[in-house]
């Protein structure tokens, strides 16, 4: 089960780390803007249809 803290717009919040926001890029026929909402780190996001997956991060020091 995915959970948010595995998202790409899962952004947690400095003095708890276990919740944060949901923030969702929206663009309407006017103007660009960003939607949050606040979420759990470990809320199962199976059923979210923007879940998108954080890639892994590639060190440079090979």
């Amino acid at each position: 089960m995915p959970t948010c803290n595995e998202c790409r717009s899962f952004f947690p919040l400095d003095e708890n780390p276990d919740k944060g926001d949901c923030v969702q890029r929206v663009v309407d026929p006017r103007q660009g803007y960003y939607r949050a909402k606040p979420v759990t780190a470990d809320q199962d996001s199976s059923k979210c249809s923007s879940f998108q997956k954080k890639s892994r991060a590639v060190s440079g020091n090979a």
